[in-house]
């Protein structure tokens, strides 16, 4: 079975990116891998590593509950009332993310 892939490819590694994958949209409209990011805003960091790691581990669990909640959307059949919420839930998640990408790329300067 082929793993369906989305219509981008990474801004950093310029590999495709894959559905099942964790990745991110940056300001200058780029997708990245999560794992191009975390890489890359580790060497790049501007402030104590371990302090990035906490925004980017929190980064990590928004995006692994967008695939979850994705994952869970094609479990429930027709019941509209459980995708109203699960839908509503992922783009809450996808939100969360987004703040948390831009705060990625202040503190380390990924983009500049």
């Amino acid at each position: 079975m082929s793993r369906p892939q989305t219509k981008w490819t990474c801004g950093f590694c310029g590999k495709p990116i894959y559905w099942d994958e964790l990745f991110t949209f940056l300001s200058n409209k780029a997708v990245v891998h999560y794992t191009c990011l975390r890489e890359r805003a580790t060497k790049t960091s501007k402030i104590n590593p371990e302090v990035l790691k906490v925004v980017l581990d929190s980064l990590e669990d928004e995006l692994n509950k967008i695939v979850i909640y994705k994952q869970r959307l094609n479990q429930v059949g027709d019941n509209e009332d459980i995708k109203k919420v699960l839908d509503q839930t992922e783009k809450d998640a996808e939100k969360n993310a987004a703040q948390l990408t831009r705060l990625v790329e202040k503190l380390s300067g990924v983009l500049s």
